[in-house]
């Protein structure tokens, strides 16, 4: 206003240019690109060359920015003689570098890098290190998109050796992940990680949220193609927060935006009302004497009414416009997560059927080896036999169960167990392993202390926690058994080592699946990073719990708390002739019933052990009330749960028909 009021033409066009800028800034790109465009008109009636430049160059930008790098490069074609003309270095670079950006946009690499290094030639000529920085990231840019990764690299590398990152974060980090890009496509993981880390931390410290959102998806695929699946699936998780958050700044933006329109329509008619008004009292005082004014004022009064009601309906309909726009992609952008989340759940569900068929598949063969280990021609041969292929079945079993447990309650037959014996069981198991390691493994629990627990599952607690110890565990170290009172009816039972140990982030993860720290020397051991979550569920369903004590190169000590036992009861029970686990008698069902029952039991016998989850919803088929129908329920649900393919088979097998083995 203060331009216009002096006609000072030449500020003018600035205060244009500057208004332009503030109102991109904002997001008001329409408001923009009126007073670029207003700047560039005054500059060429005025002739002002320089100032022709900078409309030019602003109007370039917007519309690259926009998203039309056609438009874009029209007006560069314009600015380009005049930058020559005029000689300003400022000027030529900035005209080069947009128009090599452009070019980018339009996939014309050559000509791209052929415009960015002019700009670059003229910025070094000038001492501009800023601009020298921002041009060779540029042409790392142009070289990444032509997939010309090792060219890519060295442009990025030169420009981070002249950026100064605490000066311009944004470029800081567009460079380094742009490096991280480079040489994940030369499969340099490591490297890329650590540039793809340096830019996502600069990015989240400044708020940068796209920046973050690029980084973190490069650290996706870097996770990805290292096979760090739960890493990977971390970082795709931050890339849809980030994109939620940019969302909502899109939607702040619509919201800002549809505000000051708002503002300015009540503005302007508060001006027209305020002009109305003011007419009402000019024809007040005139009217007692002319008529004539007042008729002529009236008319005018009409008309700029009906001015104004058109001007607020087309305001009114741009405001809808905008709305409706709005909307549409909000709509578009929450499906693309529900369907990108809905692909997630499908792959990971895929992988862990098909981990869970393999290893179901596995455990005929282990079972045939462990067998052929009872032959005495294998001599000597025979124990590591049997060693290796128990502690293969461990792996195997812990895969299925770790699956079967987090679908279904974990059944438990528990029993009067002395600690000390169950303990020797174990340790039995794993002489091989321990010797290998020449390690020593102290039983050191008392003889009176009694259990009540399921023995089995006991077992395998023990053959987990002492493969995890001697995998850690250093050559001649010792491994320890214990057994303390900790309140009335629990029993606290320790197994430490004199291992590696563990920091506080291993710690916080140590009973998650598949997570596995790295060990120095791990003998024979082999794990598949579900053995302590088996324990942990195993020991949970005792009603107890598992700790871990752990600091780097001062061992390890698990702790599970387990019901006490009565020591009489203990006994009572060797004394006892052993009782068959599932009577081959023990339910029988008429042909009545199995002809109520229909198809069910030939869908069953076809539904794999591993199915738990599927079994279950099987039989929710059956109505409820018939007590047989509800014990033969029970009795296939047990011997599912205890991997007893022959008595499943029996029970879903009329006695007319003879059983058959999925």
């Amino acid at each position: 206003e203060a331009a216009e009021n002096q006609e000072d033409g030449y500020n003018l066009i600035k205060a244009y240019s500057f208004t332009g800028v503030a109102y991109r800034n904002r997001g008001f790109y329409l408001q923009a690109l009126d007073y670029y465009t207003q700047g560039l008109e005054l500059a060429l009636e005025l002739d002002d060359r320089e100032q022709q430049c900078y409309g030019y160059i602003n109007l370039a930008n917007l519309h690259l920015y926009l998203g039309s790098p056609e438009e874009s490069e029209r007006y560069l074609k314009s600015l380009q003689p005049i930058a020559e003309e005029v000689g300003n270095p400022n000027i030529l670079g900035y005209s080069y570098l947009n128009y090599g950006r452009t070019l980018l946009a339009l996939k014309r690499h050559e000509e791209a890098l052929e415009y960015i290094r002019q700009s670059l030639e003229v910025r070094r000529a000038t001492g501009n290190l800023e601009g020298q920085s921002v041009c060779t990231k540029y042409i790392g840019d142009v070289y990444l998109d032509a997939k010309n990764y090792r060219l890519a690299q060295r442009a990025y590398e030169e420009a981070l050796a002249t950026t100064n990152f605490e000066y311009d974060i944004d470029l800081f980090s567009s460079t380094t992940n742009g490096l991280a890009q480079a040489l994940l496509h030369q499969g340099e993981w490591s490297p890329a990680k650590r540039n793809a880390l340096k830019s996502l931390a600069s990015a989240e410290g400044s708020d940068f949220i796209l920046r973050a959102k690029e980084a973190s998806e490069t650290l996706a695929d870097i996770a990805n193609h290292e096979q760090e699946y739960q890493e990977a699936d971390k970082y795709r998780q931050a890339v849809i927060d980030y994109q939620n958050k940019l969302a909502l700044e899109d939607l702040q933006l619509m919201s800002d935006r549809f505000n000051f329109q708002l503002q300015a329509a009540e503005i302007q008619y508060d001006k027209e009302r305020q002009a109305i008004q003011y007419g009402r009292w000019l024809i007040l005082a005139v009217a007692g004497g002319i008529v004539i004014i007042l008729a002529i004022l009236f008319g005018a009064w009409y008309m700029m009414y009906r001015r104004r009601e058109a001007y607020q309906q087309k305001l009114l309909e741009v405001v809808q416009a905008q709305k409706d726009e709005l909307e549409d992609r909000v709509a578009e952008r929450t499906k693309e997560l529900i369907d990108k989340n809905a692909k997630m759940k499908r792959l990971s569900r895929y992988k862990e059927e098909l981990t869970h068929m393999i290893a179901h598949d596995l455990k005929n063969p282990l079972n045939i080896i462990l067998g052929l280990s009872d032959d005495p021609k294998w001599g000597r041969k025979a124990q590591s036999m049997k060693e290796a292929g128990q502690t293969m079945l461990q792996m195997v079993t812990n895969m299925l169960d770790v699956q079967k447990f987090e679908e279904a309650k974990m059944q438990l037959d528990s029993s009067h167990l002395r600690l000390v014996d169950v303990v020797e069981k174990a340790g039995g198991q794993v002489d091989l392993l321990v010797q290998a390691k020449s390690l020593v493994l102290h039983n050191q629990v008392s003889k009176d202390w009694v259990v009540y627990a399921d023995e089995s599952l006991l077992i395998r607690i023990f053959l987990n926690l002492f493969t995890n110890a001697i995998k850690y565990s250093n050559l001649g170290g010792s491994i320890t058994v214990g057994a303390e009172l900790k309140t009335e009816g629990w029993l606290a039972i320790s197994v430490a080592d004199e291992g590696q140990g563990m920091d506080e982030t291993s710690r916080n993860h140590i009973f998650d699946k598949y997570f596995q720290t790295k060990a120095r020397k791990s003998g024979k051991t082999r794990s598949t990073g579900l053995g302590l979550t088996f324990c942990q569920m195993a020991v949970e369903a005792h009603g107890g719990v598992i700790e871990v004590a752990s600091a780097p190169e001062q061992g390890t000590r698990f702790t599970l708390t387990l019901p006490q036992g009565d020591v009489s009861s203990c006994y009572q029970e060797k004394a006892e002739v052993p009782r068959v686990s599932i009577s081959q008698d023990a339910l029988t069902l008429s042909p009545d019933d199995w002809q109520q029952l229909g198809d069910l039991p030939e869908r069953l016998r076809n539904t794999p052990l591993y199915e738990a989850g599927i079994i279950r919803a099987l039989l929710q088929e059956i109505s409820e009330g018939n007590a047989t129908f509800a014990e033969w329920k029970e009795e296939i649900i047990k011997a599912a749960l205890h991997w007893n393919e022959e008595r499943y088979q029996q029970l879903l097998t009329p006695e007319s028909a003879p059983a058959k083995t999925n």
